[in-house]
């Protein structure tokens, strides 16, 4: 996906992803999972270990499979992209990018 906006953009275009990403360690991932289940079961007013319960037993666990920041980074430069970086992250959430040059 990543080689087809390339090809896409115009020299000098920007690509910015504001994309779910793979923690760096499984602690991290722990940590995210524990404060999102906080989230839900607060603000749906519902007990935690039944959103716990469900948050980890969700059908499209398997299906939703994330790579790392860096990894995708990597790809970018690979396609081609320059001033490639990540400009936010917290947690499981990134946003990155590259531009076209020109």
């Amino acid at each position: 996906m990543y080689s087809e906006i390339f090809d896409l953009l115009a020299p000098g275009g920007i690509f910015i992803n504001i994309e779910h990403v793979a923690s760096v360690t499984p602690n991290i991932e722990k940590l995210h999972d524990e404060f999102f289940i906080d989230h839900i079961a607060s603000y749906n007013n519902k007990d935690r270990s039944t959103v716990s319960i469900e948050y980890y037993s969700r059908p499209d666990k398997m299906d939703n499979i994330l790579e790392r920041v860096d990894v995708q980074l990597n790809w970018l430069e690979e396609i081609g992209f320059n001033h490639v970086d990540c400009y936010f992250k917290w947690m499981e959430l990134a946003v990155f990018g590259g531009v076209k040059q020109g």
